[in-house]
């Protein structure tokens, strides 16, 4: 009878054996991996270590970085300040546990998260990051107040693994402004005083965008954008400049009042078909009422803040 009762434990300790082998076995070795990212804004005018050419609402003042794992656990969510004329943050993340042969962890960065009118980042979640977008309401305010900061964003999937010799893995991401730009200036070449008034750019995005790019642009073309009135001294040159979303097919066009007239300016007839965030719609125009001519009109789309590039006049209907 113990005979059956040692043989009867012994059958169930090799099952409990087996059960925990057969458990053990779904758990995937785990490693340790170091990954140093640096953190770039596009939006700089040369290559140098400064932020020039950019409003003051437009420097990169606060970076959150948040990095999740593929089933949404985040592991890390930070922010930092950044001084006035930093255009980069480098963060070194040490000893991540990940698989041995590598993970791919999900890199969501923003900057400027004040113009984002959300109040629950210490919480935040990855649906939330996902679902998030900007509102019409956010332009209303960027455009009145240029204390409104303006947020950049990226996302970035990387795969991280454990380097040789525990070494240390580097890798970049770029932050591009979530909205776009528009920016006209006009040059008064006649020797008095110029006004353009009622100036409004069409066919735009005025209505909501995501937070992160989604390589994707909206078709929502049917907003305004009111650039209001300019007074240009003689020989002198104004420029004004306001916000509006990323689009595609809009029928892009510029109509202003000057001389008591209306005038409209046909910006697709340029080939500009889309405008995407984080570019600036630079719109140049050379007026010169003593000397009756053409005006000479420059347009284009280029990354925000970079140097123009002249591109040929094409023709529009005179002004008078």
């Amino acid at each position: 009878m113990k005979k059956h009762r040692y043989l009867a434990a012994a059958c169930l300790l090799l099952l409990s054996l087996l059960a925990v082998s057969c458990i053990s076995d779904d758990y995937p070795v785990r490693d340790k991996a170091t990954v140093k990212m640096t953190f770039t804004t596009r939006a700089i005018s040369n290559p140098t270590t400064t932020a020039g050419g950019l409003e003051a609402n437009e420097h990169m003042r606060t970076l959150r970085v948040i990095v999740a794992r593929q089933n949404g656990e985040i592991l890390y969510n930070l922010k930092y300040d950044i001084a006035e004329n930093e255009t980069s943050k480098t963060i070194t993340f040490s000893e991540m546990t990940v698989n041995a042969n590598g993970e791919t962890f999900d890199f969501y960065a923003i900057a400027n998260e004040e113009g984002v009118e959300y109040n629950g980042w210490e919480n935040v979640t990855v649906a939330d990051l996902k679902g998030m977008n900007l509102q019409s309401g956010f332009l209303t305010n960027a455009n009145a107040s240029k204390n409104t900061m303006i947020p950049q964003t990226a996302y970035k999937q990387i795969r991280v693994a454990p380097q040789s010799g525990g070494g240390i893995q580097s890798e970049t991401m770029k932050l591009d402004f979530a909205v776009a730009k528009v920016r006209l200036t006009i040059n008064n070449t006649s020797s008095a005083v110029q006004t353009v008034s009622d100036i409004n750019l069409s066919g735009l995005n005025m209505e909501s965008t995501p937070l992160f790019a989604s390589g994707t642009l909206s078709g929502e073309t049917g907003g305004t954008l009111s650039l209001g009135n300019m007074t240009i001294d003689a020989n002198s040159t104004a420029t004004v400049y306001a916000y509006f979303f990323e689009n595609t097919g809009g029928d892009y066009a510029l109509t202003a009042n000057w001389n008591g007239n209306l005038h409209a300016l046909d910006i697709k007839a340029a080939d500009i078909t889309e405008i995407s965030r984080g570019t600036e719609l630079n719109i140049n125009i050379k007026l010169n009422a003593t000397i009756p001519s053409s005006p000479e009109f420059y347009i284009e789309v280029v990354p925000w803040a970079e140097v123009e590039v002249d591109v040929p006049p094409f023709e529009v209907p005179q002004f008078k």
